[in-house]
């Protein structure tokens, strides 16, 4: 029957992936507005069901230690958090790096027991409910919680003491990206403080791209949400975004490698540098986000520039909610 079910979901996504938008960009239509044929397809797939089968308990018990709370509080009847993080690495050299260029790339950052557990975990996991532009998202509300993540945000606190001072855990999300979705995502800044971005598909599923453009420029302080993280009108309108950007300042490219963290202040603008991933049905291009702190406490009053066109008509963005979705979830 999983078979049977997953067919009929391909089968009505490559109808719809069928009918790109003016200027090739895709967009997923309401479920309501879909043929009846469509609809009933989604329903032979089981299309919103998902979400109530629960990841194996088994599998996750062990990255629960020491996360759950006790009824002692004495530190000698304390269980061990599990670790996640590469024992062999640096902090104090990436804390430092950190703090002088707000971009730091962290090879190998996950023990291989925990890069294995989150990969299987975003081929399995039926919480990606969150349909966008040519990818899967799977956010805490989409049922996302495997503990893996909470004990690598318990490492990190103690590993990068001065990075992650004042910034408490805000959000965390997997993106999974399908056939028409190797442009990435576009030019955009998370309100956030600092920003972990880690990919998870293994090298040998790559033909090319997939990696991420930082660059340097920050938007305004006061700038709204959906002022820097919003859906750009046309691929032009981005494109000139893009060279006002690198007329304002430079951008840092780094190239897609599994298990290679990017840590960077999380307002500076990136995006996804274009990508082939052939077999995006059983090997996507996935990768791992932790958001922490407000973007708003850590900048300082100073710097009030605005981006340049930040506010301007021929780039501006288009906010998320305008757009017609209800495949959100």
């Amino acid at each position: 029957r999983a078979t049977a079910a997953a067919a009929a979901l391909r089968s009505v996504a490559k109808r719809v992936e069928a009918t790109p938008l003016p200027g090739g960009r895709q967009r997923w239509p309401l479920v309501k507005t879909l043929s009846p044929e469509d609809q009933q397809e989604l329903k032979e797939g089981w299309y919103g069901s998902l979400i109530h089968i629960r990841y194996p308990a088994a599998r996750t018990e062990p990255w629960w230690n020491g996360l759950r709370p006790t009824p002692s509080s004495s530190s000698s009847s304390a269980t061990s958090i599990k670790e996640t993080l590469n024992p062999n690495l640096d902090w104090a050299a990436i804390e430092k790096e950190y703090r002088e260029t707000k971009i730091t790339v962290i090879d190998d950052f996950f023990t291989q027991e925990t890069l294995e557990e989150l990969w299987r975990y975003s081929q399995e996991a039926t919480c990606f409910r969150t349909v966008r532009n040519g990818f899967l998202g799977a956010f805490p509300a989409d049922g996302n919680t495997h503990p893996a993540i909470l004990a690598t945000v318990r490492s990190l606190e103690k590993s990068l003491p001065n990075v992650m001072n004042g910034h408490p855990l805000g959000l965390w999300w997997l993106f999974k990206y399908t056939q028409v979705g190797n442009s990435g995502i576009s030019i955009h800044a998370d309100a956030a403080a600092v920003n972990f971005n880690i990919w998870l598909t293994p090298d040998d599923a790559r033909k090319s791209g997939g990696g991420l453009d930082v660059y340097t420029e920050l938007p305004p302080v006061e700038a709204g949400m959906m002022e820097i993280n919003g859906e750009f009108p046309t691929a032009e309108a981005e494109e000139e975004f893009r060279s006002k950007l690198l007329k304002a300042g430079q951008v840092r490219h780094v190239d897609y490698k599994r298990n290679r963290a990017i840590l960077f202040v999380s307002d500076l603008y990136h995006a996804s540098q274009p990508f082939e991933f052939p077999d995006s049905d059983n090997q996507p291009r996935v990768n791992l986000t932790l958001l922490f702190g407000d973007r708003a406490a850590e900048r300082r009053p100073s710097s009030q520039a605005k981006a340049p066109g930040a506010n301007e008509d021929a780039g501006a963005k288009r906010p998320r909610e305008d757009v017609d979705w209800d495949l959100f979830g």
